[in-house]
């Protein structure tokens, strides 16, 4: 007889994914996966039919693997239809109504079925909800994400939501509304439902910009009046989970039900059907995002089991939820919300544990014996004494219990946490009770204020969120200031496999704890990480990293050393209020972690234009340079805030002026500008650049900043130029700082030019491109290529280019 299986489809859910990561790396066919699947389910079969249990389980976990792959490749990544540029005028379905995002109004137009245009305009007159026809001129790009290892991708996630481009209308352009209506009924009756729930939040919060947009986003997932700095202690503490609508939510929503039937005796089979209609009928209020969808479904299958009174195990619901989410769409396995979801609750899975019920009444036994002890001593009711014994030591009971549970989830999500978001957080273990407790109350308190009215409930829940945020910050200024760059492959799978170990409990017996020492000091050496950066030695390699319409140079020094050239950052005619943008954060950071960096010797920030800037204070903040350096030090807003923050690092400060040489990892350091007897204008302006020269063997590296034609032609002038071999073309390629004379003088035999896909600027300008290849140059473009690197040895130049 064979044994029963307690998790039935744990292992062919792990097979399905195997096969789709297998699809991923081979390209198999459809037919071809189809004909493995028949022909591994026939050897199931056979194993069955012999009664071999090997041979049949051996045949399911293939078949599986068969189906895995053979739905990669039935669900192809979506294909960009005809080409749409330019300016244009565009009609078609609203199908996510606009909202704000700073000082734009973003909506989705959907021209025909499948193909949508993400629209930001201006205009906040003309009510935009989902199902009106409208008609909109718009200048029409392609959607574009930062082409880096590590970077987020854009373009992919965008396209399996069927939205291929982005349009900007012009300032003064009032979209038309059309005749009729389009979409579905079912749709615009929950957006209609969404969007009265909106409203009720921002009149329940009138003039608290905070309150309403975290709670717009606690209870309806709507982010776009989150700012940035709303949530960075929550980011930091690893409790940012418990913002994003998800499991506790519908745990919330539909476990006030099931305590009413407990309460007071309702049916059970109908009041299971009605909860599973309003979970989903909330997930899908709440914008329908995947996390919300799965715990929707999870629910659901909940409900299922119990109306027809079968035991539900979290981990064989975990497996069926998974399995059908990455059927209806593969790429779900990759996603960090798929794999962060799934982890937790199987770490919380894993962790379960039924207790003796011998030992449990023996426990008893003991707390009744001393309530009794009690009574005797203080001649007390023994109700009374029972309750002082008791209530205490279930409270310690379940504390200790809690954080035993937080830290397994927080162990078990280490890894992907490392390699996602390049953070583990110490104070996890607490934040997670003393931060979450209050959220989960604000919840059903907030969902009361929005059917009913009450002030005082929504009063309630906004001190309950504020309670929450206080205890975040809190614990997030004790929080170490370590982020943790991406573990060697080795590693990963040695922390991975010992988990796994755990979890089963492999092996048993005296060697129970050999897993356990091999995870902890994998753990160890993953937040320590003393693994050398990803660079050759004996090289100079600069690096363009892809920050868009701003710059960012990365330069690895010949003994290891490794310097940054500006943060990049959003243009100053990008800056919108309450962006929450970052590119030294979200950018520059994460092709560094890629990397293996975890520290920086020196940062030099050119000049002070936001597209260089903007990003320089979290570069500080992640990579604790020994040295900033800068061109001036002016009382302006972007000084004072950069300097304080390399005054709270310990990070010292120098200014460089022309003339000034230095030694530095094996390459002589000049700066050639700005010139000594240049005064501050009293603004930021382009000829402020740092001009660095480095020269390592025979080659001479140029980095210009932005510097335009007046400090050129000095330099041209002082005779302090010659030819060089690699050039960062200054001002993004701009026409007025790179004059011939100047590019003929120096001519390069490669130019690296950073500027951003499609930008307003024309950027950069075809005469220069031309005149760079007239000199003979390899020209290296980011809107084109992606991250650039150009490298040498003192001999001889290499060249890579990220596409």
């Amino acid at each position: 007889m064979q044994p029963r299986i307690r998790n039935p489809l744990i292992g062919p859910f792990v097979a399905f994914a195997a096969g789709i990561l297998l699809a991923r790396k081979a390209e198999f066919g459809v037919s071809e996966c189809l004909w493995y699947a028949v022909g591994f389910g026939l050897l199931a079969g056979v194993g069955a039919w012999w009664r071999k249990p090997w041979l049949n389980w051996t045949g399911i976990a293939l078949c599986c693997a068969a189906l895995g792959a053979l739905d990669a490749a039935w669900h192809q990544p979506p294909v960009r239809p005809a080409v749409l540029g330019g300016n244009g005028v565009l009609s078609g379905c609203v199908m996510e109504p606009a909202v704000w995002r700073g000082d734009q109004r973003q909506f989705t137009l959907e021209l025909r079925p499948g193909v949508r245009v993400r629209i930001s305009t201006r205009d906040g007159t003309v009510p935009l909800e989902y199902g009106t026809r409208v008609q909109i001129a718009a200048k029409v790009r392609e959607t574009h994400g930062f082409r880096n290892p590590g970077a987020f991708d854009l373009e992919e996630w965008m396209g399996r939501r069927g939205i291929f481009w982005r349009g900007t209308a012009p300032r003064n352009a009032i979209p038309q509304v059309l005749p009729g209506i389009c979409g579905s009924l079912w749709r615009r009756q929950i957006e209609r439902l969404r969007a009265a729930g909106l409203a009720r939040i921002d009149s329940l919060y009138p003039g608290d910009g905070y309150r309403q947009g975290m709670m717009r986003g606690l209870l309806l997932g709507d982010k776009s009046g989150i700012r940035r700095a709303w949530i960075e202690d929550f980011r930091r503490t690893g409790t940012y989970h418990a913002l994003v609508i998800s499991g506790s939510h519908i745990t919330l929503v539909c476990g006030l039900l099931l305590f009413l039937r407990r309460r007071y005796g309702l049916l059970e089979r109908p009041l299971l059907v009605i909860s599973a209609a309003i979970a989903w009928i909330y997930a899908l209020a709440a914008g329908g995002d995947a996390p919300v969808l799965r715990a929707a479904a999870g629910f659901s299958l909940f409900a299922v089991s119990a109306f027809y009174f079968r035991e539900a195990r979290l981990l064989n619901l975990l497996a069926a939820v998974a399995l059908a989410f990455v059927a209806v769409d593969p790429d779900q396995l990759f996603d960090a919300s798929f794999q962060l979801s799934f982890l937790a609750v199987a770490a919380l899975g894993a962790l379960q544990w039924k207790p003796d019920p011998v030992a449990r009444q023996v426990w008893r036994l003991e707390l009744r014996l001393i309530a009794e002890t009690l009574q005797l001593l203080v001649r007390a009711p023994i109700g009374w004494c029972q309750a002082v014994v008791t209530y205490p030591t279930a409270a310690v009971r379940w504390a200790w219990q809690a954080i035993l549970l937080s830290g397994g989830v927080q162990v078990g999500l280490a890894l992907p946490m490392a390699i996602y978001f390049h953070r583990l957080s110490l104070t996890g273990l607490t934040a997670n009770l003393a931060a979450v407790m209050p959220l989960s109350g604000a919840i059903p308190l907030g969902f009361l204020a929005v059917f009913t009215g009450w002030r005082w409930s929504a009063w309630l829940a906004g001190w309950l969120l504020t309670l929450s945020q206080r205890i975040a910050a809190w614990h997030a200024a004790l929080e170490p200031a370590w982020r943790i760059p991406d573990p060697p492959l080795w590693l990963s799978l040695v922390l991975a496999g010992s988990l796994i170990l755990l979890a089963a409990r492999i092996p048993r017996g005296r060697w129970l704890w050999l897993p356990g020492v091999v995870c902890a000091a994998a753990l160890g050496l993953l937040i320590w990480h003393p693994f050398a950066p990803q660079f050759t030695p004996g090289v100079l390699e600069l690096t363009a990293i892809d920050v868009g319409q701003g710059e960012s140079l990365l330069v690895g020094l010949p003994n290891g050393r490794l310097v940054m050239v500006d943060g990049g950052g959003l243009p100053q005619f990008q800056r919108r209020q309450g962006d929450n943008m970052d590119i030294g954060e979200e950018v520059v950071s994460p092709y560094l972690w890629t990397r293996g960096v975890r520290r920086l010797d020196a940062i030099a920030v050119t000049h002070l234009h936001d597209d260089h800037a903007g990003g320089v204070g979290a570069m500080l903040e992640n990579f604790r340079p020994r040295e900033l350096w800068v061109s001036f030090t002016p009382d302006s807003a972007t000084w004072r805030a950069l300097a304080a923050k390399a005054q709270a690092l310990g990070v010292t400060v120098r200014v460089r002026k022309q003339g000034d040489r230095w030694s530095l990892g094996g390459v002589e350091w000049r700066t050639l500008a700005p010139a000594r007897e240049q005064e501050w204008r009293g603004k930021e302006q382009n000829n402020d650049s740092l001009v660095l020269r480095l020269q390592h063997g025979r080659h001479v590296f140029l980095l210009t900043g932005d510097a335009e034609a007046g400090v050129q032609h000095r330099l041209l002038e002082e005779n302090e130029l010659g030819r060089v071999d690699v050039l960062k073309v200054s001002h993004h390629g701009s026409g007025r700082s790179n004059s011939e004379p100047w590019l003929d003088t120096l001519r390069p035999s490669v130019a690296l030019i950073s500027a951003g896909w499609q930008n307003s600027y024309g950027l950069p300008s075809p005469r220069v491109v031309d005149d760079l290849r007239r000199n003979h140059a390899y020209v290296l473009r980011t809107d084109q290529d992606g991250v650039v690197t150009v490298r040498s040895d003192g001999y001889g130049l290499s060249v890579e280019r990220g596409r």
